[in-house]
């Protein structure tokens, strides 16, 4: 007997942050209970002058390989309200409920992430390696991502349904 699993967001996220070209480490949690799951990206970077950097909590490091965290919040906008977290996080993305996401904003999802890990490892280059950078951080345009979802034609109608557990 062969059984097929139905793909549901889950499943998407995980499968698709494999397929993600990034030197980085993702990670991928699931808060059941506030219906919202969290990805992680850590970007790692050497720092071959040992600059003195200065994080967002005033700490300093001039330890020879960095890291950065950054997070994502996908949230159940019928069963929770990210305003009061909504500054913790790079972008708060809702998704309809046990609905999930469509297949199309899954893609686009995963589409521009991409664009923002390449950008994000750039720059992050770009600010230990220049004098002039006083500060990195990661960027999400929500204008780009709505381009990129307008942009891919196909998963208008599947479902990538919040899973069950």
């Amino acid at each position: 007997m062969v059984v097929k699993m139905k793909k549901n967001l889950l499943n998407f996220i995980e499968t698709n942050m494999e397929k993600l070209d990034f030197d980085g480490n993702l990670e991928v949690s699931w808060q059941k209970k506030q219906h919202t799951f969290t990805l992680d990206l850590t970007f790692y970077a050497e720092n071959k002058a040992q600059e003195v950097i200065l994080d967002m909590q005033e700490v300093e490091s001039d330890e020879p390989i960095i890291s950065f965290v950054d997070s994502i919040l996908l949230y159940d906008r019928t069963k929770f309200d990210p305003k009061n977290v909504q500054s913790d996080y790079l972008v708060c993305l809702p998704f309809e409920g046990k609905k999930g996401w469509t297949l199309a904003q899954g893609k686009a999802f995963f589409t521009y992430l991409q664009i923002v890990l390449d950008n994000g490892e750039s720059d992050l280059l770009d600010f230990l390696n220049n004098k002039e950078a006083d500060i990195f951080e990661l960027e999400w345009s929500n204008e780009e991502y709505e381009k990129v979802l307008k942009s891919i034609e196909d998963g208008q109608t599947k479902r990538l349904l919040y899973p069950q557990y």
